[in-house]
Parts: structure tokens; sequence; C-alpha cells
């Protein structure tokens, strides 16, 4: 498997180079210590991806020969979004990297009563800059969206398939509970809420079930944020 590039700006439609620049040049020439005639891969974000060889190495840029664009996609079936209370630190860089890799569409940053990280934008800027680099490895062609911080009043509202809101059974609150087995979706759009380290409060919970969202109970044991988003989507997007 060759090295790839991301491009945050792709090559026009009858390019046949592109001078690459920035932090994707500087590890190319700092780190991998390319040389005329390696061949890496370049992709887009956006399902394109191009084959393409070193041709010249300057300090601070590199010039690559393209090939052919070729649209590539390794999207599930399923365009999962999930809303999560972030953890603090570095967990939030680990568990976006692991949602790239199960392929979860979108994931909305939640601002909810008992949450404790802030989702301020500098923390967006750098979990964007994660989402790069965990496709980049996984060989991911469309890049997760990460969007604005919403509220949980605001991501209730903004649904347009099946949703489920994560919530213990132990701790009440919920008219009706489901388990992990009850998320069967085959294609299209699914919606998972996440809730911080001290759980969504009572008031959320019937807020949510008035939307029309079903509590989802994850067992007996209580799961750490990262750990009930990798199995929602593990779950959903395995195999599919």
């Amino acid at each position: 498997m060759g090295q790839r590039y991301y491009l945050d700006s792709a090559p026009g439609e009858d390019a046949d180079a592109i001078v690459l620049e920035g932090s994707e040049a500087q590890h190319l020439i700092k780190v991998m210590r390319a040389r005329p005639g390696d061949v890496v891969e370049l992709f887009d974000g956006s399902g394109m991806q191009w084959q393409a060889t070193v041709t010249e190495v300057r300090r601070n840029e590199a010039t690559l020969a393209l090939e052919k664009p070729v649209s590539v996609s390794r999207e599930s079936a399923i365009g999962l979004t999930l809303g999560i209370a972030l953890p603090k630190g570095d967990r939030q860089k680990w568990v976006i990297s692991k949602l790239v890799e199960l392929g979860v569409a979108r994931v909305v940053p939640l601002i909810t009563e008992n949450g404790v990280a802030q989702p301020v934008e500098k923390a967006m800027q750098r979990l964007r800059r994660q989402v790069i680099e965990a496709s980049k490895q996984c060989r991911r062609n469309q890049l997760m969206e990460i969007t604005v911080p919403q509220s949980l009043d605001e991501f209730l509202q903004n649904k347009s398939g099946p949703c489920w809101i994560s919530h213990p059974s132990s701790a009440g609150g919920a008219s009706e509970f489901h388990s992990i087995n009850s998320l069967q979706v085959k294609a299209g759009e699914a919606f998972v809420a996440i809730g911080p380290e001290g759980g969504f409060s009572e008031t959320e919970i019937a807020v949510a079930e008035r939307a029309g969202w079903s509590a989802l109970d994850l067992g007996e044991r209580i799961l750490r944020i990262e750990t009930a988003a990798i199995a929602v989507a593990a779950h959903l997007l395995l195999g599919r």
C-alpha cells in the first residue's frame, strides 16, 4: 500500500501535474524523504483519488505528475450521524480516528447539561485535521464531516431517519428501552446520540422521546463515551 496525501483542493479536470505544499509536502519531503520517481496516492476528500509520481522536490514543495483521477468509494450504505458529547483531552482525537475507520458519515459535537468538554472552534479544527490523518491511514476517500457544535435540542430536531439516544435502563427516565440488537438499518440515514460521562439528564431523555427518539440501552456495564460511540458504529456499519 503506497503513501497517501490529502489535497485540500482538487486539481483541474485536465491537470497532468500538481504542486504539493504545506504540511502534506513537509511530510512527503522531510519525513518520507521523497525522491523523483517515487509513486504516491493523492485524494481530495470528496471521493476522488489519483496515482502520482514525484518529478521534482524542493525545500518546501514537491511537483507530482498525475494520472487520470479515479472515483473510489469506500463508504457504507448507511449514512450514520453520531451526536457526541465529546470526552476530554486526547480521547477526542482517538475516538474521531476510530469513527473515521468505521465509516461514520458525520459527527455532531453536542452541548449537554452534564457535558464537561467544551467544543470550542480550536478543538474542532484539530479534530478535522485528525479526520484527514485517519482517512490517509484507512484509505477512506470521503472525509467524515465534523459539524459545528449543536445543543441537544437542535440535534434532536435535525433527523431524517431512524434515531436512538443512548441511555442505560438502570438510570430510568424513558418509557421504553431498546437493546443494541434493535439497531437494524440496511441503508439510508441513521442518527444516534451519545451522552457525556454523567449521562443525559431525565429532562433531556424526556425531550428526546417527545421528538421521536428511542432510548438505547447498551448493556449492564457503563461505557465510556468513546466506547459507546465505537460500539454503535461497529454494530451498524461493519460489513456494510
